[in-house]
């Protein structure tokens, strides 16, 4: 079950972590775990198939696939590095967690962050254009479900320049 971190808050509470999220924007629900048969990527999506469904109808995504990360990963610390600092998308960050756990740290205000703890049942989106980070426990595995509005998918951009000014205003001053 998630664990939301918060002005100095612990909750683990499934309906207060919603209300909280959802205050700021944030989609959060409770899937649950459900016994999976396989690890194949297509029995996992079979079993959600429901859930995935009509998350696509509410809110207009039109792919879904699954990522899986653990220590076997080739290159693990390179590609979590890309994300465990602060950065954005174009399009929504859907991921309901299968196995494992991740971090999200989420920004809600310029000056504060959630701290949101994905487990196993669990579905957040973090909207699009909102600024987060993202890295594994020290289990260094998760396995999760991600869902996109473009067959494409999305990419990480970040904000912030090497030497930590904003590179949207740079860009925009030349």
């Amino acid at each position: 079950m998630a664990i939301l971190e918060f002005r100095g808050e612990r909750v683990t509470d499934p309906g207060s972590i919603k209300q909280i999220l959802t205050k700021y924007g944030i989609p959060y629900e409770r899937w649950g775990v459900k016994s999976l048969t396989s690890q194949n990527p297509d029995v996992v999506i079979s079993t959600y198939a429901d859930e995935i469904g009509q998350l696509k109808s509410e809110r207009g995504y039109v792919t879904e696939d699954i990522v899986a990360l653990d220590p076997s990963t080739p290159n693990l610390e390179i590609l979590l590095a890309k994300f465990s600092v602060e950065h954005h998308h174009t399009d929504d960050e859907v991921r309901f967690t299968v196995a494992g756990e991740g971090v999200f740290e989420i920004n809600v205000t310029a000056d504060e962050r959630v701290k949101f703890t994905a487990q196993p049942g669990d579905l957040i989106v973090v909207p699009a254009w909102r600024r987060h980070l993202f890295y594994l426990t020290d289990q260094k595995t998760i396995r999760c479900i991600r869902l996109f509005k473009d067959n494409n998918g999305w990419e990480a951009l970040y904000p912030y320049a090497q030497d930590g000014t904003d590179a949207r205003q740079r860009h925009f001053a030349q």
